[in-house]
């Protein structure tokens, strides 16, 4: 031993089996305050390391699981959305569709209706042009008429040299009328 409590070997001496089983079985007390000290240590670390780690660790873990189910309820929304637009697109196209097949039935009533109509006006013009034309004839006529009588009655004042009384005046007008209608 040297001034500083330690034991020095001389590597010359023989080696023995006490110096052997102290080595391979160390002191009592010595392994008895190793082994506190380790119990000490892992205590210490489970407290300071191990405890926060594991909390992060797990406050990890649900975030990412919360993230997960926030993105799987996205997901299941949005290929509702989807569904729900595709539908309201596919309703649309069919109302649009029929909105047009309306409108085109519409406007072929509306057609059918003015052209009716058109005819009508036409018809009614026509046959108020022929009754405007019978009745200018008819007028034409009466007056043509008269002047004939006029002109016979004139006529025949001077050929017989007498006033002609109104039952010869009518017979000789209608004679005369029916030979200038013949």
């Amino acid at each position: 031993m040297n001034g500083l409590g330690i034991t020095v070997y001389d590597s010359s001496a023989p080696f023995t089996v006490e110096d052997f089983l102290d080595k391979l079985f160390p002191n009592f007390w010595s392994l008895l305050i190793n082994l506190i000290a380790l119990i000490v240590l892992f205590v210490f670390l489970y407290h300071i390391a191990y405890k926060p780690v594991k909390k992060y660790l797990d406050a990890r873990k649900n975030y990412v699981e919360k993230n997960i189910r926030d993105s799987e309820s996205s997901k299941a929304m949005y290929e509702k959305k989807v569904a729900e637009s595709e539908t309201m697109i596919s309703e649309a196209r069919k109302e649009a569709t029929d909105i047009i097949a309306k409108a085109k039935s519409d406007a072929e009533v509306s057609a059918e209706g003015i052209i009716k109509n058109a005819k009508e006006q036409a018809e009614a013009r026509q046959r108020a042009a022929d009754e405007a034309i019978a009745q200018a004839e008819e007028k034409s006529r009466r007056a043509i008429r008269e002047e004939i009588v006029n002109v016979a009655l004139d006529a025949s004042k001077a050929v017989l040299g007498r006033e002609v009384n109104k039952e010869d005046n009518a017979k000789l007008v209608d004679e005369f009328v029916e030979s200038v209608d013949e």
